[in-house]
């Protein structure tokens, strides 16, 4: 074999996949068809539970800067929910710099980089896999890793990727703002905004200051019941009107203007199978992500290290089948896997309102306290989902019985 093992996908989840697999002393490719350093269309929150599993993190110097308090605008906009901590809520990450500092700690560890590398098929067979690389050249390798994206090629090719019943679409900017005007704006705290249903969207659109760079985005989804072809949404405009909108308000400074606006597909649910002979995905190749807030770098990482994990097992013992690598998907289940069925129950909600919750909210600092930790992804929904409940069934009581609601 040309290597152990590829991963194709230099990503949050295949860089970690890397990382894992040669601090086992396994000689592993990761590939990606981008130059790097190269930016993603993200929103660049980390939730505090990545730098608590991984805290590495903290030491290479990605870190922007960190939240202490945000705002969520129901869509009425007739109030606000106001969080203020003081410990931080959320770190916040510039995407080019974070992608490229974990190649770097793969890289370090010994692993083989590619950039500006496209697959363009995949071949598997009973012993091995066969790649097909930009102009023609050939790898072979025991198992690969598909890191490679919602379009992943990986899981098209194996006949893994067919099973993706939703999807969202994203568009965001990061605008370069002088530091003494993000102080002034966001405060040297940098509070963070969240609007949900922006102009009528099934999604939400969000402002996330960092140092010196001004992230705002749109998330819209698209549940497969829908009609896709009634959507007659354009959302370049929408965001156009939504900045528009935040300069009214005087949420972000008036001479925001956007030119380099980008834009990308995101799953919302994971896919029915993430492993076959000879195969692991990882990240959004496999559908891992919070369908409700739509982050994804945590389960990009913990997927990653899982499926470097099982890969390096899989190698150690020469069995890279499917029963072996069936380990894969029971980890991610025990990790993550219940944590995402709950939130995809939740996404029903973006049919509805929601406005009672957000009134709700805006009354009860403890109930605003514990929906805002699972949005952010500083704790699990499965750690505080019935808190939520007792305490959303106490405060709608509550402030029903004195006419409130």
């Amino acid at each position: 074999m040309d290597f152990d093992c590829v991963v194709v996908g230099a990503g949050p989840s295949g860089s970690t996949a890397a990382k894992i697999l040669a601090e086992q002393g396994i000689n592993v490719l990761l590939i990606d068809k981008a130059i790097f350093p190269r930016d993603k269309p993200c929103g660049g929150g980390l939730p505090l539970r990545v730098l608590q599993q991984f805290p590495y993190i903290k030491d290479i110097g990605v870190i922007e800067t960190y939240a202490y308090g945000g705002y969520l605008h129901p869509p009425s906009l007739q109030y606000k929910v106001k969080i203020h901590k003081t410990e931080p809520i959320i770190a916040m990450v510039l995407r080019k710099n974070f992608d490229q500092e974990l190649v770097n700690i793969a890289i370090e560890n010994g692993s083989e980089f590619w950039d500006n590398t496209s697959l363009k098929n995949v071949t598997v067979t009973t012993e091995n896999v066969r790649m097909t690389l930009n102009e023609g050249t050939h790898i072979d390798t025991h198992l690969v890793i598909g890191a490679d994206g919602f379009f992943s090629t990986v899981a098209q090719k194996t006949g893994l990727g067919s099973s993706f019943h939703s999807d969202a679409t994203s568009v965001v900017e990061e605008f370069i703002v002088k530091k003494e005007i993000m102080d002034e704006f966001f405060t040297d705290q940098r509070w963070c905004h969240i609007f949900s249903k922006i102009h009528h969207l099934s999604g939400y659109g969000w402002v996330f200051p960092k140092q010196t760079h001004l992230n705002i985005g749109i998330a819209e989804y698209r549940l497969n019941t829908e009609n896709k072809k009634k959507v007659n949404k354009n959302i370049k405009e929408i965001f156009d009107d939504f900045l528009s909108f935040l300069i009214k308000r005087g949420i972000i400074p008036e001479d925001i203007k956007s030119n380099a606006l980008k834009g990308g597909m995101l799953p919302v649910k994971p896919l029915k199978k993430t492993y076959s002979d000879h195969v692991l995905l990882c990240g959004d190749a496999a559908g891992f992500i919070n369908p409700v807030s739509g982050e994804g770098i945590y389960y990009a990482l913990a997927s990653g290290r899982l499926a470097g994990l099982t890969a390096g097992e899989a190698l150690q013992v020469n069995d890279t089948g499917e029963r072996f690598l069936s380990r894969y998907e029971k980890r991610w289940k025990n990790d993550f896997g219940k944590e995402i069925k709950i939130m995809l129950r939740s996404t029903k909600q973006w049919k509805k309102t929601n406005e009672n919750v957000a009134k709700l909210m805006s009354k009860d600092s403890k109930l605003a306290e514990l929906l805002f930790s699972t949005m952010t992804g500083q704790k699990s929904i499965c750690e505080l989902r019935w808190k939520i409940v007792y305490r959303y069934l106490y405060a709608l009581m509550k402030y029903s019985l004195r006419g409130q609601m």
